[in-house]
């Protein structure tokens, strides 16, 4: 199930445990979240593009879902390749994207201002 989050509050919350959680299990991820929140949350018009986030047993996963112009987009953590995907529509849509630390910021700029 997800839920939606809808303040930059909840978002800045959200961002942060991922963070906190890569920095545990996904190192190769760490430093890529934020310059990636940032980027999309640029994108963003809250009153009209919306981020769901996975929801499990009452507590947020990382998997999250946004809503930008009219598209559905979902990041998810790559366990296989050790990445960030980006993804049309569903976790099984076609990969966009992949992020890691080793993406340039330029890079990263450059996928989100393309969706």
């Amino acid at each position: 199930m997800a839920r939606k989050i809808t303040t930059d509050v909840e978002i800045d919350n959200f961002i942060l445990k991922v963070i906190k959680e890569a920095h545990h299990h996904a190192g190769g991820v760490e430093r890529i979240i934020k310059p990636l929140s940032d980027a999309v949350r640029n994108r963003m018009n809250l009153k009209v593009d919306t981020i769901e986030v996975y929801e499990r047993n009452g507590q947020l996963a990382r998997t999250c879902w946004i809503v930008l112009n009219g598209n559905r987009y979902v990041f998810s953590y790559n366990y296989g390749s050790k990445v960030i995907d980006l993804r049309e529509r569903t976790l099984r849509g076609h990969t966009l994207f992949k992020f890691n630390n080793s993406t340039s910021h330029s890079d990263t700029l450059s996928a989100i201002s393309s969706l």
